[in-house]
């Protein structure tokens, strides 16, 4: 027995942890505004925006000084690339307020399949992000903390990092915006410092009076420029654009407007990019700065420009920083895509419940567990998982770039001209840079991207497969309701002469929805007494609601009680009901009847969250209560019979 210390210690110890369970009625509450929705949604492409000038001038110094020359270039396109893309996502948000992005965009516009394909990219992309981001922080942080380079502790303290990022995300949205903001927004602070000082420098000393801090590289083994070079220099850059669909997939976690903060949150997020990005290769061509592993164009920038003062290492620590908390926005936005998803059908059913604070926390814990198994996988090397960072984010760009472009060209309302050419020019140049990377990148690894990402596709097609076939053989059909009704009838016939008072066993069945299975459960309990209650433990007035309907529209004779579950704690307020039913009961024995469907493969168990084996687990406790399996199997034969065992506490169920 759990005595009353114990559970008051465990109480406590999770409190302390995890904080003070969330009431559903203050989800609202539990939002942020747009203060808050930029660390918490931005941190990846602002990160993002630090080292791409680094990835642009490691292609175009392919051909020699000459790149330099063409740095701008390609900050331009990108820009241009960040302009058509936030006009897509302004779009997508205003047309899906539930959120969704690229997966709700492409399954409503392009199909089914193209949806698939797009919740597939974006959760490739959220999980390199964790690995990427965290792995990247701790190799920059090992010139000052000289024991991280052996192999086996820098694994060992991006795991110390994604745990504790996992940790604060399951604490609540606040939570995380709280401790994040203020690195975030010094971070942005400085870099607006560092571009606009050294712009100031350029303008009153000239270009001519900037001192070049390295040599023209030499042209032997220079190719030139070619267009090929300047689109790997684009594609290389566009790592500045990872993370910017997360605000159109985390819509629902605004306060009201929901909406109008998002879109307010994409635009800041894109002028931040964009002046960061142009400021920083403007700076890199002027100064011609050469990246190297060791030294990152940011930090050559702010030496030349802040010196060894205060800024300059308030510019460094905080990009730093930075980094490891680039890794919370896969935390707020995956979760919030796989419970779509989940409500859609392609993701286990159990990623659309909230936790204690109000936070998909199975997937949070999900993306924990991916993220670490790939830190030791590649054993926390940025470059073995840099090749495959960025292709998904681009890929997903694309389709909901066509997919808005379809959409307006059918309905052709104001202004759809502008907008087709705005969707199709961002969805089109978003697919020739994922083709660019996928055809650069494929030898470094990028080939895994095109087996990984045809699996989690295939993935989300069996999961919706499983679940269409369970739906279509639990629904309760006008012929299966006219029977239980038979049933009922010839009951209560054969118990005509009996008085109710007679009767001193009481059967509770909990049930989620109107179906087969529960039907099953009923026909059990109320052949052995008529004292027989339908219990449903809910926080969704929108779920109560459509129960209660589906109760009252096939007059259904057992009665249904709503227990309301503030908490979303099902086991736990179904247990208190119990406990009430015991008190101001007069009943020899309670049972309680769990209708449990019986998957057609053993591995389908794992698409569901075995709340029915838990309820179980849990009425061992209770001496005083009988619990029974009432089973129903997936694709039953006909005619076939089954044996229900009544389990005491220490006995199975089954």
């Amino acid at each position: 027995m759990v005595t009353h210390s114990n559970k008051l210690f465990w109480l406590k110890a999770r409190t302390f942890i995890f904080g003070h369970p969330l009431a559903t009625a203050n989800a609202e509450h539990a939002k942020v505004g747009v203060l808050a929705g930029i660390p918490i949604f931005g941190s990846d492409i602002i990160s993002s925006e630090g080292y791409a000038p680094d990835e642009i001038l490691y292609v175009l110094l392919l051909a020699g000084s000459l790149g330099y020359a063409y740095i701008m270039r390609v900050s331009l396109v990108i820009v241009i690339l960040l302009a058509s893309i936030f006009m897509v996502y302004r779009k997508a948000i205003q047309k899906y307020p539930q959120g969704g992005g690229s997966y709700t965009i492409a399954k409503a516009y392009l199909g089914e399949n193209f949806g698939l394909i797009a919740g597939a990219s974006l959760t490739l992309d959220y999980i390199l992000t964790v690995a990427v981001s965290v792995s990247s922080a701790i190799e920059n942080l090992t010139g000052i903390f000289p024991w991280l380079t052996p192999t086996p502790h820098k694994v060992l303290a991006d795991c110390l990092i994604v745990l504790f990022m996992a940790w604060i995300n399951l604490r609540g949205l606040k939570e995380s915006a709280r401790l994040f903001s203020l690195p975030v927004y010094l971070y942005i602070l400085t870099l607006i410092a560092l571009a606009a000082t050294g712009l100031v420098e350029i303008l009153v000393h000239g270009p001519a009076g900037v001192p070049k801090v390295a040599a023209p590289m030499a042209t032997a083994s220079a190719t030139g420029m070619t267009w090929f070079i300047f689109a790997r220099a684009v594609a290389g850059g566009t790592t500045a654009l990872t993370g910017f669909e997360a605000v159109s997939n985390g819509v629902t976690a605004f306060k009201n407007p929901g909406q109008k903060r998002a879109i307010t949150t994409l635009a800041t997020l894109a002028l931040i990019v964009a002046f960061g990005l142009v400021g920083l290769t403007y700076l890199a061509g002027i100064y011609h700065v050469v990246p190297s592993e060791g030294n990152t164009i940011l930090n050559q920038l702010g030496l030349i420009v802040f010196g060894k003062t205060f800024l300059y290492y308030v510019l460094m620590g905080s990009a730093a920083l930075i980094l490891i908390i680039a890794s919370n926005t896969p935390f707020a936005g995956l979760p919030i895509l796989l419970s779509l998803m989940a409500r859609d059908g392609y993701a286990p059913r159990y990623f659309k419940n909230l936790g204690d604070r109000l936070v998909y926390s199975v997937g949070i814990w999900t993306l924990f567990f991916v993220s670490l198994i790939l830190i030791v996988v590649f054993q926390g090397d940025t470059h073995l998982m840099l090749p495959l960072y960025a292709i998904g984010v681009l890929l997903s760009f694309a389709l909901t770039g066509f997919g808005l472009a379809r959409h307006t060209l059918k309905e052709k309302g104001k202004k759809w001209k502008s907008d087709v050419v705005i969707f199709f020019f961002g969805g089109s140049l978003s697919f020739l840079v994922f083709l660019v990377f996928i055809i650069t990148k494929f030898t470094q690894g990028a080939w895994i991207v095109l087996v990984v990402m045809p699996l989690l596709f295939l993935m989300f097609r069996t999961i919706c497969c499983v679940y269409r076939g369970e739906i279509a053989d639990i629904e309760v059909t006008p012929g299966i309701m006219a029977e239980f009704h038979q049933h009922m009838v010839k009951v209560k016939r054969r118990r005509a002469h009996v008085e109710m008072s007679e009767y001193h066993n009481k059967i509770v069945v909990p049930v989620y929805d109107l179906n087969v299975v529960v039907l099953k459960a009923l026909k059990y309990a109320y052949s052995l007494t008529p004292q027989v209650t339908a219990v449903h433990v809910g926080s969704d007035p929108e779920r109560i609601n459509k129960l209660l309907r589906h109760w009252a529209e096939n007059h259904m004779e057992i009665p249904l009680e709503i227990v309301d579950s503030p908490y979303r704690a099902t086991v736990h307020d179904f247990l208190g009901y119990l406990d009430k039913v015991e008190k101001n009961g007069h009943y020899d024995t309670i049972t309680v009847a769990i209708p449990e469907l019986v998957p057609e493969k053993m591995w389908h168990n794992i698409l569901h969250n075995q709340t029915g084996q838990l309820m179980k687990l849990m009425l061992l406790l209770k001496k005083s209560i009988l619990v029974t399996s009432v089973p129903y199997h997936h694709n039953p034969k006909p005619e076939h019979t089954v044996e229900f065992k009544i389990s005491k506490p220490g006995h199975d169920a089954h």
